[in-house]
């Protein structure tokens, strides 16, 4: 069993920093409410290609998505049809305000797992209309999934334990409490087999930002859904191993290439489940 060294303060340091680089702020204006923008959070994985959650990028139909242990939804469908890619724009900088910033990119395309719950699959990528200059680019790593007791350092525009949302700020040192599938009934967090729970208090505004892993500075999850702003656990994620052949098809659709860690990863029915659904405007070829 694969066991994580403890982080000490400088890689925690160096880690936060070049992460926090690479995350940008992703607001989704709604075509029927011109004046409804949602805020989410992502991670530039290529120049022009950003990591995120399913639930940015679709309608919800309910803002409690109730799922079990094997990853199926409680409560019907969570999610309608997508949004429409171009209004969806990307931020950068340490402070976002969408009212009033000028995005740097627009997305043209959407690629996530097929179907309408969150559960076990709220992971998406937004390919862009142009890539970010001179942007810091992350890593993904699809090769391992964390273990319980893992440290990763959450990044997103919640702003924080204050909720200042628009905000970027990295939750230092959180832990792995735990991995699916599993309940865990100290924090009541309910984890399919792709996902897994952390520590540290994840924000309105953080959602779909990454985790990222505390020793090799790579991403691992992408937040989902969780309790309170200051709640100790019940903090969901997306783990992103478990999409590897999403991330090749969201990498060429963008026309780059994978920017992972380089091993081979053996075919199983975790690697296996998802089927890229892809969306783009009206007058692409789907």
């Amino acid at each position: 069993m694969r066991r994580q060294q403890q982080p000490d303060d400088r890689m925690l340091r160096a880690v936060e920093q070049e992460a926090s680089a690479g995350v940008v702020a992703i607001a989704t204006t709604m075509t029927d409410a011109p004046s409804h923008i949602t805020l989410c959070s992502g991670a530039l994985v290529a120049p022009n290609l950003v990591l995120t959650a399913r639930h940015c990028v679709s309608r919800a139909v309910t803002a409690t998505p109730s799922c079990d242990a094997r990853g199926r939804s409680h409560n019907g469908d969570h999610l309608a049809e997508d949004v429409d890619p171009a209004s969806i724009a990307v931020y950068t900088g340490l402070h976002v305000r969408p009212d009033v910033d000028m995005p740097v990119a627009r997305a043209v395309r959407t690629l996530h797992p097929t179907g309408q719950v969150l559960c076990d699959s709220d992971v998406a990528f937004l390919v862009l209309d142009r890539p970010i200059a001179n942007a810091t680019v992350l890593n993904m790593r699809l090769h391992a999934p964390v273990e319980t007791g893992d440290v990763v350092v959450p990044v997103g525009f919640g702003g924080g334990p204050l909720n200042i949302v628009g905000h970027k700020v990295a939750r230092s040192k959180s832990t792995v409490l735990a991995t699916g599938p599993s309940a865990n009934a100290a924090t009541g967090a309910v984890l399919g087999p792709r996902e897994f729970e952390v520590d540290r208090a994840t924000c309105r505004g953080d959602s779909g930002g990454p985790a990222i892993d505390a020793m090799s500075g790579e991403i691992v999850g992408v937040v989902s859904r969780g309790g309170s702003c200051s709640a100790h656990g019940n903090h969901v994620y997306t783990r992103v191993d478990a999409y590897q052949r999403l991330a090749q098809a969201a990498f060429s659709a963008a026309q780059k290439a994978p920017n992972m860690a380089a091993r081979e990863v053996a075919a199983s029915p975790d690697h296996e489940r998802e089927q890229a659904t892809a969306h783009e405007p009206e007058h692409t070829t789907h």
